[in-house]
């Protein structure tokens, strides 16, 4: 049932994010237009080599690269496509960009005037992207809304926040704090020290430092991560290799490669795999409700075990000497370890879901 439950709920979010991306795709599905016009707005300041820019946008992508000078760029195109020559011109009209620039802090805010217009016709559309160059040591806070986010590489902190679009990012050398809602086919190639609070969407990670993750109904695949904690409900975590994790969250489907140090783990109505636990690695920590759970282990990586059940059953190999087991009526507790005594820590509670524990070859 929990399994059935969770695949509902899954199916219900997706087609959930399908929906809310209708008003976006509105702007955008139609190709062929009576008319057409276009205009940009083009800016460059000289500031400070840790400048700050800001900027909000609608309906568009935002690009950011870095260079090797003290100055920001910003290079803006708004173009307005229409069946009706009076829409298409009171649209391009009443957009603008609303600029504050100082030597500290570049801002850039796109106005879109009278949202009366925007409906006139069915056949119309409109986009405002920005392309911008800032100092390598520059800092981005950068805000979307039914559009992408690109960068290259940044080094300075970053602040980026986008609904119903995308970002696509580079490394991200130094301070992090990420909002994504409704953003599918995200990617992110390196996060250093980041926050990540996520709704609706789907991330992959290549390479993470640190991270702090907050998610709802997402799916979030990392490559290879020394340090993660997350509290997350109704999607799916997927990690190949991880050093330590500190992770809580119900109805998921939890995806872990390798486990090379720590790993304390609290979730509910899930299923859990760990393809292998490394023979490095230092105290594993497992308690859950409702939830499969199937653990490989390297066959050098000497433990003490402790698993305490209640409505499930523990699969286990012969290779595991014990210090007790008790059964009684629906309750059931195996201690013992495994190559040697005293050494490292594998603890597991499960209510209501069956555990498997395999020696990999």
């Amino acid at each position: 049932m929990n399994n059935h439950y969770n695949f509902q709920m899954k199916q219900h979010y997706r087609s959930l994010f399908i929906l809310l991306l209708i008003p976006f795709l509105g702007f955008s599905i139609e190709n062929d237009f009576n008319y057409t016009k276009q205009k940009n707005i083009s800016k460059a300041y000289i500031v400070n080599s840790d400048a700050t820019l800001a900027v909000e946008n609608s309906y568009g992508t935002i690009s950011v690269t870095t260079w090797n000078e003290d100055k920001i760029e910003l290079d803006i195109t708004i173009k307005v496509s229409g069946d009706n020559e009076k829409w298409v011109n009171q649209r391009i009209n009443d957009i603008d960009i609303d600029i504050n620039a100082l030597k500290a802090i570049i801002s850039a805010k796109t106005i879109l005037g009278n949202s009366g217009y925007q409906n006139q016709g069915r056949n119309n559309s409109f986009e405002i992207n920005y392309n911008l160059k800032i100092p390598k040591n520059g800092s981005v806070k950068l805000t979307n809304k039914y559009g992408n986010i690109i960068t290259t590489d940044l080094f300075a902190n970053v602040d980026i926040n986008c609904k119903y679009g995308k970002i696509i990012l580079g490394k991200l050398w130094n301070q992090s704090t990420i909002q994504i809602d409704y953003c599918s086919n995200s990617v992110i190639n390196y996060v250093k020290n980041g926050t990540l609070n996520a709704k609706y969407s789907n991330l992959k990670i290549m390479e993470v430092d640190k991270l702090d993750l907050v998610s709802d109904y997402t799916d979030i695949e990392i490559d290879d991560c020394n340090v993660l904690k997350y509290e997350s409900k109704y999607g799916k975590i997927k990690v190949k290799n991880i050093k330590t994790l500190d992770a809580s969250g119900n109805y998921l489907t939890i995806r872990l490669g390798e486990v090379f140090e720590n790993l304390k783990l609290n979730t509910k109505y899930s299923s859990l795999k760990i393809d292998s636990i490394n023979e490095r690695a230092n105290k594993i920590s497992i308690v859950s409700g409702y939830t499969g759970i199937a653990i490989g282990f390297d066959a050098n990586f000497a433990f003490d075990f402790s698993i305490s059940l209640k409505y499930a059953n523990f699969k286990y190999g012969n290779e595991l000497d014990f210090y007790t087991k008790e059964e009684i009526s629906n309750s059931k507790k195996y201690t013992g370890f495994y190559k040697k005594k005293d050494n490292n820590n594998l603890t597991i509670i499960s209510d209501y879901g069956s555990i498997t524990l395999t020696k990999n070859q």
